[in-house]
């Protein structure tokens, strides 16, 4: 959508400083923030709890033992599983994007991130 809500200068700490200035800046309740790997850490979570929101953040390689529990349980799903699926055609190339998305008791008091619902099958992207 090419929109901007709120923008703040990352001078005095980075990004992840900056961005969770912004959080504080913006109305989160009834909304789902999303957010690259950086982000994906406790004090995020919290300041988009404590506003009320969602969030959606992407999981990498930096957090090893969340990413392995994340994996091991992949490995326990059915093989049909649902997934949502699109395809896209543009700029000289084609796309498939599938999603899915599983359960996560016992992860997020295992791994301190308060109000995890949802871990998105590794490599997944979300379709809006």
């Amino acid at each position: 959508m090419r929109l901007t809500l709120a923008t703040v200068a990352a001078d005095h700490g980075g990004e992840l400083a900056a961005a969770l200035e912004v959080l504080c800046l913006i109305a989160l309740k009834g909304k789902v923030a999303t957010a690259d790997a950086l982000h994906c850490n406790r004090r995020t979570v919290a300041a988009i709890n404590a506003g009320g929101g969602d969030w959606c953040l992407a999981r990498s390689a930096n957090q090893d033992a969340a990413l392995s529990d994340a994996r091991s349980s992949f490995g326990k799903l059915a093989q049909d599983r649902p997934a949502a699926r699109q395809d896209e055609a543009g700029h000289g190339r084609k796309e498939t994007r599938t999603g899915t998305l599983i359960s996560t008791k016992g992860l997020a008091e295992h791994h301190d991130f308060p109000g995890l619902k949802g871990q998105p099958m590794p490599g997944a992207v979300f379709l809006s």
